[in-house]
């Protein structure tokens, strides 16, 4: 039997973004052209996007994979009201990529930072 001592208890846990770069601004979106690989985009932005979409499509001429990628800040919240406030960092942001057999073809992205 495993024994647990010193355990604090929180009501209210929160996981904290302790990561600041952890946000994409506009430029580093700039940054990133159809033409790259996934792998080439990730090297930019720094971690791994969330897979939210997938399709294989079988043509005469082959097949296309597509996969769609989100980067965005929904899962990243703070322990204090201080992040609530407007003028702190930008509350909700994302970047969409679209790959067809890895490579970028189309890109959106919605309330960057500059």
């Amino acid at each position: 039997m495993f024994k647990i001592s010193n355990q604090i208890h929180h009501d209210n846990i929160q996981i904290q973004q302790t990561d600041l770069q952890s946000q994409i601004k506009q430029d580093l979106y700039n940054s990133i052209s159809t033409g790259m690989s996934y792998d080439e985009v990730r090297s930019i932005i720094g971690w791994d996007g969330i897979l939210i979409y997938q399709n294989d499509i079988d043509y005469a001429g082959g097949e296309i994979h597509e996969k769609i990628y989100q980067w965005n800040n929904q899962d990243i919240y703070s322990t204090d009201n201080e992040s609530q406030r407007a003028d702190s960092r930008n509350p909700y942001w994302s970047v969409t990529l679209q790959f067809q057999n890895n490579i970028l073809i189309n890109k959106a992205s919605f309330n960057l930072e500059p």
